[in-house]
């Protein structure tokens, strides 16, 4: 007789609140109970959890559950800084930086374990908090690159280009530069005969959005920064409504938007033959990075370009991008690393990293340098304005299925840019205007009490979530989220 051991695992259909906390838009989502229930697994950074909403768990007698990424774990201080995530953790056996557990409320009273939930025990941007993240005590959390794949967020996919703009003649977002090689295959992919060997023949993409108003051929058009607007957020206009007030609310989208830097490319290429060189780059501020594959031995080689155009060598690999065949290829410059995947392989692991230009290094404070010497070296600047390219040097291939994506760029406060600038559209693609841009220094920190997360939306721009409202306990917390199953044109797997 076999014998076989049966899992069973605790499911829970949750109905989960909107972005904004109410239910007319709520997905209905598959949630494993068991994942944390048992003590065997606790809650680990980058999973998307339920739970039932502190603040009011349960609303005119139905249970009010949301659904959000953990990214804070217990007695972490947590800071957002330029879009990214850091944290300062406390070594093993020292006090924690707040002892609320052991403290009074502001009536004298000793304080409720039940409610170190709440925003007052966050402690945001505390000035220890604040001191401990000036003098370099936080480390970047860098994500890992299937959690980089489940946040990307569409750029532009050139398989899919407005057909209405083309009939204008409006300008292609990728485009060869003047002299150069390449040439269109296939309307949306491009091909180079691998002719030139001696200089780099590139395809550059500028982000050229849609203008206000009736189409008209002949539209004058700048380039413009890659921004952290969701069209999700956005709304139409009905011909009703007052010209004057529309126009400031379309202006609303680009007002308190804020610059994104880290982004990937991706595309196919078919390789005729074992020659010549495959180059993908993404800029950011003054650095140009770039993945160089050397088509006749596979090698990879990452470079860092700076201001004083100089390429520095920093990593190499060998791929399976050796000879002719068909292969896809994704370059990350996400989070200060470098990310490279051939297919599904990840030839140089998680990544090369890097110091981020807008914090200070080691060696920036041993140089006795100040927050202030770092806005010189930041972005954005007019490299930004062309932030991905792909360039053949002898390279005879065809590139398909081109897109670029951003990282989610994380907030300090809910609906409103890190800058205080107020930005017009036109200010975007106005590198002279750019100055203030560099000198961010506002952050926001927060700590998370003992047994308890930190959670954030991966809609930033308007997610209603530990920024607001302060922690979630964990014995509010129902569950790992797995999958959407309702409504049917959204059932897909949760990552």
């Amino acid at each position: 007789m076999t014998f076989r051991q049966i899992v069973t695992f605790a499911l829970l259909l949750s109905t989960i609140a909107g972005c904004d906390g109410r239910y007319h838009s709520g997905d209905r989502v598959l949630v494993s109970k068991c994942s944390y229930d048992n003590g065997i697994t606790s809650p680990s950074r980058s999973d998307v959890v339920v739970f039932k909403y502190p603040v009011k768990p349960i609303e005119n007698h139905t249970p009010k559950n949301f659904i959000k990424r953990l990214l804070g774990l217990p007695e972490e201080i947590i800071a957002i800084f330029f879009g990214r995530l850091y944290r300062w953790a406390p070594t093993p056996g020292t006090p924690p930086p707040f002892d609320d557990r052991n403290g009074v409320d502001a009536d004298g009273k000793k304080v409720n374990p039940n409610d170190l939930w709440q925003e007052t025990y966050v402690h945001k941007n505390a000035q220890k908090s604040k001191d401990l993240f000036t003098a370099g005590k936080f480390e970047i959390l860098r994500k890992p690159p299937e959690v980089m794949l489940a946040m990307r967020r569409i750029v532009y996919d050139n398989d899919y280009q407005a057909a209405d703009l083309k009939k204008i003649g409006f300008p292609d977002r990728w485009a060869p530069t003047p002299e150069s090689s390449w040439k269109k295959d296939q309307q949306t992919g491009f091909s180079n005969d691998g002719k030139s060997v001696d200089k780099v023949a590139w395809l550059r993409y500028q982000h050229l959005i849609r203008p206000d108003g009736p189409l008209a051929g002949n539209q004058a058009v700048k380039p413009t920064l890659i921004l952290d607007s969701l069209g999700y957020n956005t709304f139409q206009l009905f011909p009703d409504q007052e010209a004057e007030g529309a126009a400031g609310l379309r202006n609303r989208v680009y007002k308190h938007a804020n610059w994104v830097g880290d982004l990937m490319v991706e595309c196919d290429i078919e390789v005729a033959e074992a020659k010549g060189e495959f180059w993908l780059e993404l800029s950011k501020g003054f650095d140009r990075f770039q993945a160089r594959w050397d088509l006749a031995s596979g090698q990879c080689t990452l470079y860092r370009v700076g201001k004083d155009k100089v390429a520095k060598e920093l990593a190499v690999e060998s791929t399976r991008v050796k000879g002719a065949g068909k292969y896809m290829l994704r370059l990350a410059n996400i989070d200060a690393r470098l990310t490279v995947w051939v297919d599904r392989q990840l030839p140089f692991g998680d990544g090369k990293t890097y110091d981020p230009p807008e914090m200070l290094s080691a060696q920036d404070r041993a140089a006795n340098l100040k927050w202030e010497d770092t806005f010189a070296r930041r972005g954005p600047t007019e490299n930004d304005l062309q932030p991905a390219s792909v360039g053949s040097k002898g390279a005879d291939v065809k590139v398909s299925h081109l897109r670029i994506w951003r990282d989610t760029y994380y907030r300090t406060n809910l609906h409103g840019g890190d800058t205080g600038e107020e930005m017009s559209r036109e200010a975007w693609s106005s590198p002279e205007r750019w100055d203030e841009l560099r000198k961010v220094f506002n952050f926001t920190t927060m700590y998370v009490q003992p047994g308890h997360y930190l959670c954030l939306g991966d809609n930033s721009e308007a997610s209603d979530d530990s920024r607001n409202w302060g922690l979630v306990p964990h014995r509010l917390m129902l569950g790992r989220a797995l999958a959407v199953y309702y409504p049917l044109d959204r059932i897909g797997p949760i990552r």
